[in-house]
C-alpha cells in the first residue's frame, strides 16, 4: 500500500469533521483571532490557514499515522537511521537490534578534493535544511498574519476529501515536503555523498607490541633517588599526565599566577628538594619560550609529564594572529592549536623543542612503548567562509615539530562512508604519535584524524577508545577502538550502545573484551494545544502553527544506567540494564572480572557486577549509602576507597565524604567506614561553613597511596555571615590512613586568608610524597612535612602580586 492509500483509508475511518470544513473554516479562526489579540489579520488570511494546512493532506505530506495523532517528528524525517524510534506511544527508543554502526573509519582520503566534497554536502543539506524550516516559519506567518489576499485562494476537491490549495504567491505556497511513492514514513531521505573512500581497509599491524616496560623510563631508582609517588593510572604502564610531577629530586609544576596587571603567566615550577628541604627553585615563563608575541591569555597550559628525563608541557594557544602568521598560506580563522612543549630535566629546564597540532586539547597518554598519544577536537570555519576560500589549508587540520608545520596528508584524514550527516562546520578528532624513546630528541610518528567525529577517550596498552555522543535526542553513544601498537594509529573496529558514557573510569579493556557503563535516559513527546484538543486534522494545522497554538514538552519516562560487553570488533556481546532507577552513574571502575558502578538520585547504590561470563552480566549485590562517589580507586583485594559528595535522605547535598568499601564478598557489599566534613547552616543558611573540594571533579588533586597507607584530600572551607564582607576562607590538605577498618586522621597542612583577591593566595590543589616526606603544593607556596607526624619542615613561597584592583 503506497503513501496515497494510506492517505485515503485514514480519511475513510476518520472523515473530515464539520468544523474543518471550508465553509466552517473562517469561522473557527475569526472565534480565535480575539484570543490571540491579533491586529489586521484579513479573513482571507485565515482562510488560507486551512486550505494550505489541508493541501498538504492532499498533496501526501510528511507525517504518520499514529491511532490518529500527529507525529511532528516523522513528518519532519527527525528519526534517522541509527537514532531514537518514536513509538505509537511518544516515547522514544533506540533499542540495539535497530541501532546502526558507526561507519568505520578504514580508509583515508584519495585527495583534499573529496573532503571538501563531503564537507560541502553536509553544508548544502544544513541549507536545505534551514531554507526548508525557512519556508515552513513564513508560511506559518502567512496563513497566521493574513500576508495572502481573499481572491487569490481557490478551493478545489481532490477527490478524496481533502481540500487542494489553488495558492499562486511563491511566498505562500505550501512546503516542499517529498515522499517516494513506496518509502516508508519517518526514513531519512538526505543525499549520500558525492564522494566516497573506495580504497580496501587495513588490516590490523601484524607487529607484536614492543615489551612493556615495569616502570616509567624516568630516572631510575637508585641510592640517591628516594621512593617517591606518581600519578594514579588507570591501566598499568599507560602513563597519566597531571599539573604535578616528580623525579624524586625535583618538584615540577605548572600553574598561571597573575601579575599587577592580573594577566596570567603559565608557569613551570621547578624546586629542588631534599630529605624535606627546599634547597633551591627556578620558574619557566612558557608563553616567553613558545609564543613571546601572542596576545595576553591566548596561552594556556593544562598538562604536564615527566619522561626519559623530558619535561612535557601541554597547552592551547588561541592567538590566532600569532597562527596565521606562522602559515603563510592560511587566510580563514582556524580555532584554537594544541602544542606539546619539550624541555630538559635539572634544576633549570631548557626549552627542546614545540610540537604543534591543530584544535582543543582533549587527552593524552604515553603508552608502554614510549610514544605520547596527544588527542585534539578541531573544528574549521563555516563553509560559508570556506566556499570564498577554499584552499586545504582552511579545512584541513595542521601539525609538525617546530618550524616543520603543514596540513595533514590525504591518506591520513579517515572519512566515515556515509558522509558527514548535515552541518555547516566539520570536526575532527586528531591523534598525534610522538615517539618519545630518544631522551632529548622527540620526533613525530605517526598522526591522523577522523574527520566528523570527536569524544572522550579511554587508552589501554595496545587500544584507543573513542566514545561520542550523538547531537541528537537518540541518547547513544558511538565507540571506536583505533590499535596504536608500535605507536601506528590505525582505526579497527566501531560500534554504538545506549546511554552516555561518563568518563574513562566508564570504560575498560579486559581479557579480549571492552567493557563500557552508561546511562540511558528515554523520553516522551507531547504537543500542548492551547484552546483545542488533540486529533489528526487539528494536529495537521498545530503542524504549521505550533508556536502560536500550543507547545512541545519533553517528559523523562525512563533512566537507568547499563554495563555492556563487546568484543574487539565492538559486537555488544553481552549486557546488564535496569541499574539505578531514575538514576545517572556518578562513578565507575573496573577490576579484573568485576565492574563497580555508583548511580545517584537520592542515595548513592554501589552496584556489584560479575563479568566473567562476557555473555552474561550478573548483578550481584547493591548496597545503598546517602550521597555518592565521584570517583573510585582500589585500595587493596578487599577494599575499594571511594570519594565524592555527602547527601541527605532527600539527597541534598550536605557536605563532602570519603567512603571505604568493603567488596571482599561482592555478593555483600558493605561500607567499612565513612568520613563527612558537614556544613553548617545557621539563620536559614545567611550564615554557617561549607565544606567543598576540587577532588570531587578531578581525582588526581588526591593522594591515593596503599603502599604507605596514605589518603590525601584538599579541602576548601567558607566560613560567612549576612554580611558579604565579613567571611574567611580556609584551604587545607588533610592526611589519613586507613588502620583497623577505619579512617584516621593524621592532620593537615592549612592556610587561611580573607579574600583570595587581595592575598594571592591559591588553594592546595596537590600532595605527592618523596622518601620520609609529604609535600603539599598550590601555585604560590609548596609546604614539606614529615610523612608520620606531618609536622613542617620547610616551606617555599613564590611571588604572587596583587592585582591592581585589590589595592
Amino acid at each position: 500500500m503506497n503513501n496515497d492509500d494510506k492517505l485515503r483509508e485514514q480519511l475513510k475511518s476518520e472523515p473530515v469533521p464539520d468544523r474543518l470544513r471550508p465553509e466552517n473554516i473562517k469561522k473557527m479562526l475569526d472565534e480565535q483571532a480575539p484570543k490571540k489579540k491579533r491586529s489586521g489579520i484579513s479573513v482571507a488570511g485565515r482562510i488560507t490557514a486551512a486550505a494550505a494546512a489541508c493541501a498538504v493532506i492532499g498533496g501526501t505530506a510528511a507525517y504518520t499515522m499514529n491511532n490518529g495523532k500527529f507525529d511532528r517528528k516523522s513528518a519532519d524525517s527527525l528519526i534517522k537511521e541509527g537514532s531514537a524510534v518514536t513509538n505509537p506511544d511518544g516515547t522514544t527508543t533506540a533499542p540495539e537490534q535497530e541501532l546502526k554502526k558507526l561507519e568505520s573509519y578504514m580508509s583515508g582520503a584519495k585527495d583534499y578534493e573529496q573532503v571538501y566534497t563531503m564537507f560541502k554536502d553536509a553544508a548544502d543539506r544544513a541549507e536545505k535544511e534551514r531554507k526548508l524550516q525557512e519556508k515552513k516559519n513564513r508560511y506559518k506567518n502567512d496563513v497566521v498574519y493574513g500576508a495572502v489576499a481573499e481572491e487569490d485562494i481557490e478551493f478545489a476537491d481532490t477527490g478524496s476529501g481533502a481540500i487542494e490549495s489553488g495558492l499562486d504567491s511563491p511566498d505562500a505556497s505550501a512546503p516542499d515536503f517529498e515522499i517516494a511513492p513506496d518509502a516508508e514514513l519517518g526514513t531519512e531521505l538526505a543525499t549520500e555523498p558525492n564522494a566516497e573512500p573506495d580504497t580496501e581497509p587495513v588490516t590490523e599491524p601484524d607487529t607484536e607490541p614492543a615489551t612493556e616496560p615495569d616502570t616509567e623510563p624516568a630516572t631510575e631508582p637508585d641510592e640517591e633517588t628516594p621512593e617517591h609517588s606518581d600519578t594514579y593510572h588507570q591501566e598499568q604502564n599507560v602513563l597519566e599526565a597531571d599539573i604535578v610531577k616528580t623525579d624524586g629530586k625535583h618538584i615540577y609544576y605548572i600553574c598561571s599566577p597573575n601579575d599587577e596587571e592580573y594577566i596570567s603567566h603559565p608557569t613551570l615550577r621547578v624546586a629542588d628538594v631534599k630529605n624535606g628541604e627546599f634547597t633551591g627553585n627556578y620558574s619557566v615563563d612558557i608563553k616567553n619560550d613558545i609564543a613571546p608575541d601572542a596576545q595576553p591569555y591566548t596561552i594556556s597550559i593544562t598538562d604536564m609529564y615527566v619522561y626519559n628525563d623530558m619535561i612535557v608541557v601541554i597547552g592551547t594557544n588561541n592567538d590566532s594572529a600569532y597562527l596565521n602568521s606562522n602559515f603563510a598560506t592560511r587566510k580563514a580563522q582556524r580555532c584554537g592549536t594544541t602544542f606539546a612543549a619539550f624541555y630538559t630535566t635539572g634544576d633549570e629546564p631548557q626549552l627542546i623543542d614545540v610540537y604543534s597540532q591543530d584544535g582543543y586539547y582533549n587527552d593524552v597518554r604515553i603508552s608502554p612503548d614510549g610514544y605520547m598519544l596527544l588527542i585534539t577536537n578541531y573544528s574549521t570555519c563555516s563553509f560559508n567562509e570556506l566556499e570564498e576560500n577554499n584552499e586545504p589549508v582552511n579545512y584541513i587540520p595542521c601539525c609538525g615539530m617546530g618550524d616543520d608545520c603543514d596540513i595533514l596528508p590525504p591518506e591520513d584524514i579517515l572519512l566515515p562512508e556515509g558522509g558527514f550527516g548535515t552541518s555547516d562546520w566539520l570536526s575532527y578528532s586528531v591523534v598525534g604519535s610522538i615517539d618519545l624513546n630518544e631522551s632529548g630528541a622527540p620526533s613525530v610518528h605517526d598522526t591522523k584524524t577522523l574527520a566528523g567525529y570527536s569524544g572522550s577517550i579511554y587508552c589501554s596498552a595496545d587500544n584507543l577508545y573513542t566514545a561520542s555522543d550523538r547531537w541528537d535526542t537518540s541518547n547513544v553513544t558511538d565507540i571506536t577502538r583505533i590499535s596504536v601498537s608500535g605507536g601506528d594509529i590505525v582505526p579497527m573496529a566501531s560500534g554504538v550502545i545506549n546511554g552516555s558514557v561518563k568518563d574513562q573510569f566508564s570504560m575498560s579493556e579486559y581479557d579480549g573484551y571492552f567493557r563500557v557503563a552508561a546511562t540511558y535516559t528515554e523520553f516522551k513527546e507531547t504537543f500542548h494545544r492551547f484552546d483545542t484538543d488533540d486529533g489528526f486534522f487539528e494536529g495537521i494545522i498545530d503542524y504549521f502553527t505550533s508556536s502560536d497554538e500550543g507547545y512541545y514538552s519533553y517528559d523523562r519516562i525512563n533512566q537507568d544506567s547499563r554495563v555492556y560487553v563487546m568484543d574487539m570488533d565492538l559486537n555488544i556481546v553481552g549486557s546488564v540494564d535496569g541499574l539505578g532507577k531514575d538514576e545517572e552513574i556518578k562513578s565507575a571502575s573496573f577490576s579484573g572480572n568485576m565492574a563497580y558502578v555508583v548511580t545517584f538520585r537520592q542515595t548513592d547504590p554501589l552496584y556489584a557486577v560479575d563479568l566473567s561470563d562476557p555473555t552474561a552480566p550478573v548483578v550481584l549485590d547493591e548496597f545503598k549509602i546517602n550521597g555518592f562517589s565521584t570517583y573510585m580507586q582500589s585500595w587493596s583485594e578487599e577494599l575499594l576507597f571511594g570519594f565524592g559528595q555527602d547527601a541527605n535522605d532527600s539527597g541534598r547535598i550536605t557536605g563532602v565524604r570519603m567512603t571505604m568499601f568493603d567488596n571482599s564478598d561482592p555478593n555483600d557489599l558493605k561500607a567499612a567506614d565513612v568520613y563527612t566534613w558537614d556544613n553548617i547552616y545557621y539563620d536559614e543558611y545567611y550564615s554557617g561553613t561549607e565544606f567543598s573540594s576540587t577532588a570531587v571533579w578531578d581525582r588526581k588533586a588526591l593522594l591515593i597511596a596503599p603502599e604507605k597507607n596514605l589518603i590525601g584530600v584538599p579541602i576548601n572551607i567558607l566560613n560567612y555571615s549576612d554580611d558579604w564582607y565579613d567571611r574567611e576562607n580556609t584551604t587545607k590538605y588533610e592526611f589519613f590512613s586507613f588502620e583497623d577498618g577505619s579512617f584516621v586522621h593524621k592532620g593537615e597542612i592549612s592556610e587561611t586568608f580573607s579574600d583570595v583577591a587581595t592575598t594571592g593566595f591559591s588553594d592546595y590543589n596537590r600532595a605527592l610524597y618523596i622518601g620520609d616526606y609529604v609535600y603539599v603544593l598550590s601555585g604560590s607556596k609548596f609546604v614539606s612535612a614529615d610523612i608520620e607526624t606531618l609536622e613542617i619542615t620547610d616551606e617555599l613561597t613564590f611571588d604572587t602580586p596583587q592585582p591592581y584592583w585589590s589595592y
